[in-house]
């Protein structure tokens, strides 16, 4: 009998793997983008990390929302918020990697159709954490003490964001 309900992993990647997230400015928007998740009560955050080129994050889904719609919303912000401070800063050459011909759009941040895996069990939920928490160390880099994820908190119980 499955022990969780709309409790997820989801991977969301940047549009041919660009760094836009390698500029803290950028995690910081995706960390607002989480936390307005959890203040308006559409998610809760489990654990997440924010990689130079993609996300990666365990969360559940609150009702009477669905997962689609949460994501949907929560990239959009992202990618807006983003894109509107790329133009305000100027960085308007720094747009064309993001250029694409589409009817709807002119601009793609991210990649389409994101992965999102449903969480049913303790064993896959104990094997997502544990992708999410070595995927820096993986690439040669320390993840308790990095600071856009929660392997700190997994690994010490203290609480460095306020909305996990």
């Amino acid at each position: 009998m499955r022990k969780y309900r709309d409790l997820y992993f989801t991977t969301a990647t940047i549009l041919n793997w660009h760094p836009l997230f390698a500029s803290d400015t950028n995690k910081d928007i995706v960390i607002d983008a989480f936390r307005y998740c959890v203040v308006q009560k559409r998610a809760n955050v489990w654990a997440f990390v924010i990689m130079d080129t993609h996300i990666h994050m365990i969360w559940h889904i609150l009702s009477p929302y669905t997962l689609s719609g949460v994501r949907r919303d929560m990239l959009k912000f992202i990618s807006q918020t983003i894109k509107n401070k790329m133009v305000a800063d100027g960085q308007l050459e720094a747009l064309d990697v993001f250029k694409v011909k589409k009817s709807d759009r002119y601009i793609q941040i991210w990649k389409r159709n994101p992965l999102s895996v449903e969480i049913l069990y303790d064993d896959v939920l104990e094997q997502k954490l544990n992708y999410i928490h070595t995927n820096l160390f993986r690439k040669g880099k320390d993840d308790v003490s990095y600071k856009y994820s929660s392997a700190g908190y997994y690994a010490s119980g203290e609480r460095n964001w306020d909305f996990l």
